[in-house]
């Protein structure tokens, strides 16, 4: 009986160490593989330098399987579809659609991930489409990182060209990345969201500026005039 048990055991130990071997495997290996795409880039030239890690970041969160930080790395390298040509070819229909199926896997296996949420809803700006409401995916992403302050810049872009007259929540949350903003004397970053804001955005900005520090509405709109004159 007891060389059973010490077969039995030795048995278990064996198939412990092995569990652990491969739970090693899976989490090292990813990390070895995933590239330098911590974030949701907010430029053109940014966009385009993250495309280039597009193989390894779907390496990464192919192994990592349930790991939505993995799957939301992997669709920011399709980040490029925010800027450029928005026709839809053969290439760029399928770059769409890959972005959106790692997307929804980040989102579902990390819901808590803002910058995946503003991706969402750029996405559903650009490209229209019944199965992504770009409201509520900006409403999440305020919920989910209302002080990350990297993506006010680009949110604040995005909620200028949204219908918001009559969301009072979501204009009391871009207020707020406003006042943000003007704290830290970005002044440029809330004259490009001025600029290539809706006229309806535009009269929100200049109303939420003047109750924040009314001193600066002038500054705004100087600053809106020189991002538009072309180069």
């Amino acid at each position: 009986m007891n060389a059973v048990s010490h077969t039995a055991f030795r048995l278990a130990i064996l198939a412990l160490a092995v569990v652990l071997a491969l739970q090693c495997f899976w989490l090292v290996l990813p990390q070895l593989l995933r590239p330098a795409v911590d974030r949701l880039p907010t430029d053109a030239s940014a966009a385009a330098t993250t495309a280039k890690m597009r193989s390894a970041a779907a390496w990464a969160a192919t192994i990592g399987i349930i790991r939505g930080d993995l799957w939301a790395e992997s669709a920011y390298t399709y980040s490029d579809l925010l800027w450029g040509n928005a026709d839809l070819n053969g290439d760029r229909a399928q770059a769409l659609q890959r972005a959106r199926a790692r997307l929804d896997r980040a989102l579902r296996d990390a819901p808590h991930q803002s910058s995946a949420w503003l991706f969402r809803a750029a996405l559903g700006l650009r490209y229209p489409s019944n199965d992504i409401n770009p409201v509520e995916s900006i409403r999440m992403s305020y919920y989910t990182g209302p002080s990350e302050q990297d993506l006010m810049p680009l949110r604040l872009r995005m909620v200028m060209h949204l219908n918001i007259a009559g969301d009072v929540e979501i204009r009391q949350l871009a207020s707020r990345d406003l006042r943000s903003l003007i704290a830290r004397k970005q002044i440029a970053e809330i004259a490009a969201a001025y600029s290539d804001a809706s006229p309806a955005g535009k009269s929100f900005i200049e109303q939420a500026v003047r109750d924040i520090d009314p001193a600066m509405t002038q500054l705004l709109r100087s600053g809106a005039n020189q991002l538009s004159v072309p180069n």
